[in-house]
């Protein structure tokens, strides 16, 4: 009977892969970035052909020359010149559709590392509803025909949760994996060297990393990020891995209010002092500079404006965005599913929070680094996929919770 209800499961989930991989591809085929030139895709394309021409990482060229950039983490850019070397693989197949596929594969993977991140809090049934529920999360599955990084940051970000929750004090054979996915989101997530620093420190004052396994930790992480910083520093002298703070939260923080973001910096005296930048290789870093000032500026002569946008980013951030712009959005299929995951999981955020399991502590300190350190700049649709995993997993635990307060039948979480 035992071994019986074992081959169910084990079904249940191989069906719930093939057809995560079905659907996704089929969504793909429907909603997708038609070409490397799409609002999305624009800037990762020009990373990418001064990659291919250029040998050069680099967004501006100057007199025929690219200038080093510093502007974009390079995880990304990398991973489609890798795609676009293996293409060949796909008897030269158009570079698109290499980069669907890949991002479907990556993201059919995310489905089953979020099933084995689920079942560290619920049964295996309760594990394989929260997975079909992230599974065919609409957004989940729109964001595989997008040229964009937040694929492999999905991916990433499930891979060091899941690691994360197998490391500790008699556990410690994981800790060359997590540094070495740790090493590669930072190269992948700019904003993400915080929330790494903070659940480090965490896992370390809670006694749950030892100190010198927080050391060995660093160190991989270190080698893993070196040839990139090495880069930089023989470029600029400095040691950094991106230059774009000012302009993300300038982006985030001007005239215009937006909780998406606004680009346009055509505003008379910002656009006179970035035309006077010197077109050198210190051209990328100066241009953020300036916009950092700005930011500052705009901050000091009205704090209380920014601060209320800054809470109104957070709530769009965890429910949805009453303003976006952003076409099929406020689709019902999209909507929906969202503001009830939003709900349900609000309410359960005090009894998640308050349970003083490692998972949990874990948990709560990266869904509120995300919500906090994200709305500090703006907010996109996709940025929802970064919380939803956890927001899932709360959902699901309110729910049971709620049910077993009322129905005289008992289920048990884990």
């Amino acid at each position: 009977m035992i071994k019986e209800e074992k081959n169910i499961k084990i079904n249940f989930l191989l069906w719930l892969i093939i057809l995560s991989f079905i659907s996704r591809i089929a969504v793909t085929y429907v909603y997708r970035d038609l070409d490397l030139y799409s609002i999305n895709a624009n800037e990762w394309n020009v990373l990418l052909q001064n990659l291919i021409q250029y040998k050069s990482y680099s967004l501006y060229i100057f007199n025929e020359t690219p200038i080093p950039s510093v502007y974009m983490p390079p995880g990304y850019p990398f991973f489609l010149y890798f795609l676009n070397i293996s293409k060949y693989l796909f008897d030269n197949s158009n570079l698109l559709y290499v980069i669907y596929f890949s991002q479907i594969i990556l993201s059919t993977y995310s489905v089953y590392i979020f099933y084995q991140i689920s079942n560290k809090f619920f049964s295996n049934n309760l594990s394989l509803v929260s997975s079909s529920i992230f599974s065919f999360f609409p957004i989940n599955l729109y964001s595989c025909g997008q040229v964009s990084s937040i694929n492999l940051q999905i991916f990433l970000s499930l891979l060091f949760l899941h690691l994360l929750l197998m490391i500790d004090n008699k556990n410690r054979r994981y800790i060359f994996f997590f540094s070495i996915v740790s090493g590669l989101l930072l190269l992948t997530r700019g904003e993400f060297i915080l929330i790494f620093f903070f659940i480090i420190l965490f896992g370390v004052v809670s006694r749950k990393i030892k100190l010198i396994d927080s050391v060995k930790i660093l160190l991989i992480v270190a080698i893993v990020i070196s040839p990139y910083v090495v880069r930089n520093y023989i470029h600029f002298n400095q040691v950094f891995l991106v230059k774009s703070l000012g302009y993300n939260l300038w982006k985030g923080n001007n005239e215009k209010m937006s909780i998406e973001g606004n680009e346009d910096y055509n505003f008379p005296l910002l656009r006179d002092q970035l035309d006077k930048i010197k077109k050198d290789k210190f051209y990328e870093i100066n241009r953020d500079q300036i916009f950092l000032d700005e930011v500052k500026n705009n901050l000091l002569k009205e704090p209380k404006i920014f601060f209320n946008l800054f809470l109104k980013k957070i709530l769009s951030f965890y429910f949805i965005d009453l303003n976006s712009s952003y076409p099929r959005y406020y689709n019902i299929l999209n909507i929906a599913p969202t503001i009830i995951v939003a709900i349900l999981s609000f309410f359960g955020l005090f009894n998640f929070v308050r349970n003083k399991n490692i998972r949990y502590r874990y948990f709560s300190l990266y869904l509120f680094s995300n919500l906090l350190i994200f709305s500090i700049f703006f907010i996109l649709p996709r940025y929802k996929l970064i919380i939803l995993p956890i927001q899932i997993i709360i959902a699901v635990h309110f729910s049971i919770y709620l049910l077993n307060k009322i129905t005289s039948k008992k289920i048990e979480i884990k």
